[in-house]
């Protein structure tokens, strides 16, 4: 879907600004659209009705701003007409700069029957108010800085096929625009919605949205945006190894009997958590552990790297805090780990490492894993919780035709030495391949937020008398 750009200044405008092409192009596209709202009139009126198809039509071949500017000139142009409604004069003057002359709209104004056009200019407002956009009213009246800030975008700044209320919410992230007392007017960041990179200018936003007044998705998609992260893996003590007694040891007690040892360490995940520092690892893997976590609660003696950052290393839970020691992975069991693809609700897709157990795949999901094969090839299937509709988990993603609800993982799938179908892990091509694919996450809303956003649906037809 695309429409040549609309111009909304004069035609005097236009020259003094070098902009007489973009002027000329846009008027041409006026007075294209004026013909198509006669046509669609003559075809969709029968004498008493005026079918709502009528509307759609014009909408799609010039979209919705071009189609409402059109039909509030023509009723600024004829605005001492009784038969056009107060309320759509008000609404056109709204639309309608006051420096466009008069003599400049009468070329595409349109010449149906007054009363019908008032019709067609109802339902058109009907239509575009059932789109449910956002205005100022869900905005912060006093903040003017946007950096790090959710702002929400002016309706015409989005293309047609992109006016929903979801896609003008707008994280900005950097950018001179972020600024009112900078130069430059660029706001760097990512649509809400779908995590999509995207660069406007200050202009283009109405505000800052009121947190007061966010739905539940955009409410989670904020938090997830704007939570820290790190890449860790933990490893724990293998019971069957343990002869020296370490596992659940302090520090001390450990270094005086010889300090850590690597080969009696097995990984029990690998991922990326919503964490600040360490310390905010431990209670995590206390009271709420990452999908595919596989070992006991985070205790003493465990080690848990951090493999980026500025405190990247391996680090000891001791009886309080943890030490930084030596330790080398390659001696530990981690090579029954399994590279896989998790994606939660609200979140981009991830990389983890769990261990190829069945308890670590159940983890990951919530419960009884169910395989949904996805690919014609099948060299990658899907693990979900069989029951999460019985659950209630909140919708996902789109698979094909099927909605996953609730945490799912993408895991690969072939054929053992022994011609057994088993799980295998992802190859870094795949795993980039289906971050992509999964990339972005469906929008649930409930039941409250849907009424209270709700409009009247526009009638089958108007009735003109």
């Amino acid at each position: 879907m695309s429409f040549e750009f609309l111009y909304k200044h004069s035609r005097a405008d236009a020259v003094e600004m070098d902009e007489l092409e973009r002027w000329k192009l846009s008027y041409k596209a006026n007075c294209e659209c004026k013909e198509a709202i006669e046509k669609a009139i003559r075809e969709h009126f029968d004498g008493m009705y005026l079918d709502r198809e009528c509307v759609n039509e014009v909408f799609s071949e010039y979209g919705y701003d071009r189609t409402m500017w059109v039909l509030a000139a023509t009723i600024c142009c004829k605005d001492y007409d009784g038969r056009f409604s107060n309320s759509n004069k008000e609404w056109a003057k709204g639309i309608i700069t006051s420096n466009i002359p008069t003599d400049e709209m009468r070329r595409y104004a349109v010449d149906s029957h007054p009363a019908v056009l008032d019709g067609f200019t109802s339902e058109v407002r009907k239509q575009y108010k059932a789109l449910g956009l956002l205005d100022n009213k869900k905005c912060l009246s006093d903040d003017k800085e946007y950096a790090e800030k959710l702002l929400i975008l002016k309706p015409t700044t989005l293309k047609d096929e992109f006016r929903r209320p979801f896609f003008q919410y707008f994280y900005a992230q950097s950018g001179f625009g972020c600024y009112p007392d900078k130069l430059g007017g660029k706001v760097f960041g990512r649509f809400l919605a779908d995590g999509e990179n995207g660069q406007f200018r200050r202009s283009d936003f109405l505000g800052v949205a009121d947190p007061e007044k966010l739905p539940q998705w955009a409410q989670k998609r904020l938090e997830q945006l704007t939570a820290p992260k790190m890449r860790i893996r933990v490893f724990q003590i293998d019971d069957s190894l343990d002869y020296n007694k370490h596992k659940f040891m302090s520090y001390d007690h450990v270094m005086k009997k010889g300090g850590v040892d690597s080969l009696i360490y097995r990984q029990v995940y690998g991922g990326i958590v919503n964490c600040s520092d360490i310390e905010s690892v431990f209670a995590l893997c206390n009271t709420n552990p990452p999908p595919g976590y596989c070992g006991h609660s985070l205790s003493v003696s465990d080690i848990v790297e951090i493999e980026d950052g500025d405190n990247f290393g391996f680090y000891y839970c001791d009886s309080i805090g943890f030490k930084k020691v030596q330790f080398d992975i390659e001696q530990t069991d981690h090579m029954e780990m399994l590279h896989v693809l998790i994606i939660e609700n609200g979140k981009d897709p991830y990389e983890a490492e769990i261990r190829d157990e069945l308890k670590a795949k159940q983890s990951v999901v919530g419960g009884l894993i169910e395989p949904v094969y996805f690919s014609d090839i099948n060299e990658a299937l899907i693990y979900c919780d069989e029951e999460f509709l019985l659950k209630n988990y909140e919708p996902n993603r789109r698979v094909g035709d099927t909605i996953i609800h609730g945490t799912f993982m993408v895991i690969g799938n072939g054929v053992n030495s022994h011609g057994e179908m088993t799980d295998f892990s992802l190859t870094d091509d795949q795993i980039e391949d289906f971050s992509e694919m999964f990339k972005y996450p469906l929008i649930y809303m409930t039941k409250e937020e849907l009424a209270e956003e709700q409009t009247e649906e526009p009638d089958e037809s108007i009735s003109q008398t």
